[in-house]
């Protein structure tokens, strides 16, 4: 797509350049000569625009191999972090959940000796 826009692009350009050329009061000689010049940056350009293109597409093809090489370790890396978090995660959350569940008995038992109290100090009152 790319290169077919700019194909077009050149080719635009050269066709107004002549058809400027042309357009121009000037003798034949100079006309000539002119159009040789003109034709000649245009040849310049598109060597360079083609050699500029190829360069890119060198780049690119570097860019996506080093990619390849690259992504599959990165996403390895990751995955061992995240079995080693695990793995020093799960006794951390172990531990956590068997203080909840004494905080919570100790809670409990603390709820119960209250209502004993409140019910102790109840009964004391109506005698």
């Amino acid at each position: 797509m790319i290169k077919s826009f700019l194909k077009g692009l050149v080719v635009g350009s050269i066709a107004g350049g002549v058809g400027t050329l042309l357009t121009v009061p000037r003798s034949g000689n100079e006309t000539r000569e002119k159009l040789t010049k003109e034709l000649e940056v245009a040849t310049k350009t598109t060597q360079d625009l083609n050699a500029s293109l190829n360069n890119f597409k060198k780049a690119l093809l570097t860019t996506q191999q080093t990619a390849q090489e690259i992504i599959p370790a990165f996403t390895a890396g990751l995955e061992q972090d995240i079995t080693d978090f695990k793995f020093q995660a799960e006794p951390r959350i172990t531990q956590i959940k068997d203080q909840v569940t004494t905080l919570t008995n100790h809670a409990n038992a603390l709820a119960a000796i209250d209502s004993t109290t409140d019910n102790a100090v109840a009964n004391s009152k109506e005698k």
